[in-house]
């Protein structure tokens, strides 16, 4: 009786199938797995995120080597990743001298003539301008004392009260700081080794990532049944389809609003207009801050140096830099977003920030800048997992004749 169960096995008459409760017992369990692991490698989930950007970004120059060059793919994961060192190298060997330059300007401009003019205007401020007797709807307010103490501090700053020499570390302060590296140059000799670990195995992760990214799709959708692989299939579509249109929508905004950007900083004489265009077009990578991060530069450069050409005084264009960078992003918002991304990612500005907070906590400045894209995708898989707890088709084209 026994041989004959066995040979009924065998021949798979009768197939062992586990119950729905044990399916969905597994599947619990393969998600709690999941959720330790993820908790596990937290520290370095930046490191693979970075990684798989790369890998992600670098797979068209891959793809076309590969296809179109007819260069076998692990050569051409090899020259695509010698051309990104080169471009690296490159932009280095050209920004870092020019923001050295930068620097050095800064430093070179006569500062005790720019706080004497700060506050000589000041002064007229006080003695022209009526502030002991200001009222707002029944109300005095006083507006001599804080300018007076503003005053006040911008004095203390002359160069005269400024003891460059103080800044130099005298011999026994050298001496002491010298101890103290060399108590801790173990622990920081084990940092850097890490460091060098944890950049190798990022590098290695993103080579690898880019060899065999491309058949993640087929992986998962071979993971389901043959009647819900059109369904999975659809869905890492639209997922890659997210990331497609933010990636290449970033980059346009990015150019467009540094250009726009330098082009009205110049019109309106600031210093370093050019720089001030290049940091709200790396500002942009992060939405809705970004943007009003970068107009802080450029008022400060208002406040402090004025205008080159328009006989104007400095809090004066400094309000025109505010009105600027208010009308550049406004019309960001209305004109270029809506243009330029389309209905990709379609999240409202709150949902955009609350998701900034929550990832820069836990992921730093990648958090904040693929806070968008994570909460499309979120939504995707969000919109199609509700549509089967509906019973409903999330994709009902898929089955149209």
């Amino acid at each position: 009786m026994e041989q004959k169960s066995n040979n009924q096995i065998k021949s798979g008459n009768d197939r062992p199938v586990w119950t729905n409760s044990v399916r969905y017992i597994a599947l619990v369990c393969l998600i709690f797995i999941f959720l330790i692991i993820c908790y596990l490698i937290r520290g370095s989930i930046s490191l693979i995120v970075l990684a798989a950007l790369v890998a992600y970004l670098l797979n068209p120059v891959v793809r076309l080597f590969n296809q179109k060059l007819h260069i076998p793919r692990n050569w051409s994961i090899a020259i695509a990743y010698i051309l990104l060192l080169i471009v690296i190298s490159l932009a280095v060997s050209i920004i870092i001298p020019w923001i050295t330059q930068a620097v050095r300007n800064f430093f070179a401009i006569d500062w005790p003539q720019v706080l004497a003019a700060i506050d000589e205007y000041i002064e007229f401020l006080v003695n022209e301008i009526e502030t002991d007797a200001i009222s707002i709807g029944g109300f005095t307010i006083d507006l001599s004392r804080p300018l007076e103490n503003l005053q006040n501090s911008i004095r203390s700053l002359r160069s005269e009260s400024i003891n460059l020499e103080s800044l130099i570390p005298d011999a026994s302060a050298i001496s002491a700081t010298a101890r103290q590296i060399f108590s801790f140059s173990t622990n920081v000799f084990g940092q850097i080794l890490t460091a060098l670990i944890m950049t190798v195995t990022a590098i290695m992760a993103s080579i690898y990532f880019c060899r065999d990214g491309h058949k993640v799709r087929g992986y998962v959708v071979a993971l389901f049944e043959e009647k819900y692989q059109p369904e999975i299939n659809e869905l890492m579509v639209r997922m890659k389809s997210v990331w497609n249109s933010y990636f290449a929508g970033e980059l346009k905004l990015m150019l467009y609003i540094g250009l726009i950007t330098f082009l009205v900083y110049f019109v309106l004489g600031l210093r370093w207009a050019l720089l001030l265009g290049i940091i709200a077009g790396f500002c942009e990578v992060v939405p809705n801050i970004g943007p009003t991060l970068a107009a802080i530069p450029a008022i400060i450069s208002a406040l402090i140096f004025g205008s080159r050409w328009l006989p104007l005084n400095n809090i004066i264009v400094a309000i025109l830099a505010v009105i600027a960078a208010v009308i550049i992003q406004q019309s960001e918002n209305i004109f270029l977003v809506p243009h330029i991304m389309g209905n990709a990612l379609e999240l409202h500005p709150v949902v955009i920030i609350i998701g900034i907070l929550a990832l820069s906590s836990r992921m730093g400045l990648l958090g904040a800048i693929f806070a968008a894209p994570m909460i499309a995708l979120a939504k995707e898989i969000l919109y199609f997992i509700i549509s089967k707890i509906k019973r409903q088709d999330p994709y009902p084209e898929l089955y149209e004749n």
